[in-house]
């Protein structure tokens, strides 16, 4: 296929490579005005091994011939960065957004409404210690499901996904595991983040309360939104993380170290309006989500 991929941080620049490496034609959507890049990418079954793959940038009449449009900035991040896209952007151009949290789908669909437009949450892990050098750090499941009803239709887009980077499944409700996402990175992002700590710290102790309220509030909310689950059940998916990458630095751990703002809108943020609108308490999520908040504001006054 034709793809164009907007934003190649570390996720997106995996995808990328691994959607190059089965000979679709790809090129990047870069915030410079860059017309080559060249990555230099390690696989996960070795770190020693360095290749190289080389990419067009920012060609808009490549975005024009694009059948496929892959998006991985950050979910507020999204809308701005799609919007130069547009006049070159098909209505037949599939969009698949690919973010942490919840919140921007609504705006997506009001900006885009004629195309199929895809949602999808992953669990592959990558990290990019500079800016044209990736490394595989970890698999994981990938869901994509259709948002709007001309996306009902794209489920073979699962298998491109699965074919470059398995396993990649196709979900009728995408909400439950986008859901099941937001409850993870609600129990491990925040508190990483605010304690500059890896993913395995919060296996200790000290932290066995905070992360059991975080649970308890998340799992109120999500069966009020029709997605039934216990604080039991969720606690045991995140200690499974938190064991499965206990190594890794979350996304919101790196973006606090480097005085970037973070997804805690649409992570913690989102939980709590929802519950808002539920009439549910959630006093420890709303506790992290203002304690990100003080902290971004402070490295950007």
């Amino acid at each position: 296929m034709n793809i164009t991929l907007l934003g190649a941080g570390a996720i997106g620049a995996l995808w990328a490579i691994k959607l190059t490496q089965q000979q679709h034609n790809l090129q990047l959507w870069t915030r410079n005005s860059e017309t080559e890049t060249t990555l230099h990418f390690s696989e996960l079954t070795s770190s020693t091994t360095t290749d190289n793959y080389h990419f067009n940038c920012n060609d808009p009449h490549a975005l024009a011939a694009s059948e496929l449009l892959i998006v991985t900035v950050k979910a507020f991040q999204v809308i701005t960065a799609l919007t130069p896209l547009l006049p070159h952007l098909s209505t037949d151009c599939v969009v698949v957004i690919m973010h942490n949290g919840i919140g921007s789908q609504q705006q997506v669909q009001q900006l885009l409404p004629h195309n199929p437009i895809i949602y999808a949450t992953t669990s592959q892990a990558a990290f990019k210690p500079t800016p044209t050098t990736i490394q595989h750090t970890g698999l994981g499941q990938t869901w994509l499901g259709a948002i709007n009803e001309q996306a009902q239709a794209q489920s073979h887009i699962a298998g491109l996904f699965n074919a470059a980077l398995s396993p990649s499944q196709w979900h009728t409700t995408i909400y439950q595991p986008l859901w099941q996402k937001l409850a993870i990175n609600c129990a491990i992002n925040p508190l990483t983040a605010i304690n500059q700590c890896s993913n395995g710290d919060l296996a200790h102790s000290c932290y066995h309360s905070p992360l059991d309220s975080i649970c308890f509030e998340v799992a109120q909310v999500m069966t009020a939104e029709g997605f039934s689950t216990t604080p039991q059940q969720l606690r045991h998916q995140v200690d499974t993380v938190i064991k499965a990458t206990a190594n890794n630095y979350s996304s919101m751990n790196r973006d606090i170290y480097h005085h970037r703002l973070t997804e805690i809108d649409y992570i913690s943020g989102y939980l709590v309006q929802q519950a808002q609108r539920h009439h549910i308490n959630t006093p420890v999520n709303q506790q992290l989500w203002q304690a990100i908040k003080h902290r971004e504001s402070q490295d950007h006054e």
